[in-house]
């Protein structure tokens, strides 16, 4: 998922590897490019593995967290127990 677009982006950082490998001084432009570079591959990274959870169902987390008590439920199940509440579930 995306490799075309973390390839593209390895090119850049690779080109700029090359560039600074010859004790270029490193301008503030191009750090803030690997900086954006490097959180743009990170985020498509955790993407990536967030898409591969079992959890993870079609676009949206399996799991949520309970209203009443906080804690995580999942979204199959009702987390709404009558015995246990008065408070009608939204």
């Amino acid at each position: 998922m995306f490799h075309a677009i973390c390839e593209a982006i390895h090119r850049e950082m690779d080109e700029l590897e090359n560039k600074y490998a010859n004790g270029t001084q490193m301008s503030a432009k191009d750090l803030d490019d690997i900086d954006k570079m490097a959180h743009a591959l990170k985020s498509l990274k955790t993407y990536e593995a967030m898409a591969g959870n079992s959890e993870y169902d079609g676009g949206s987390y399996a799991r949520g967290r309970s209203r009443m008590t906080g804690r995580y439920v999942s979204r199959d199940e009702s987390p709404y127990d009558p015995r246990i509440s008065q408070y009608p579930r939204y």
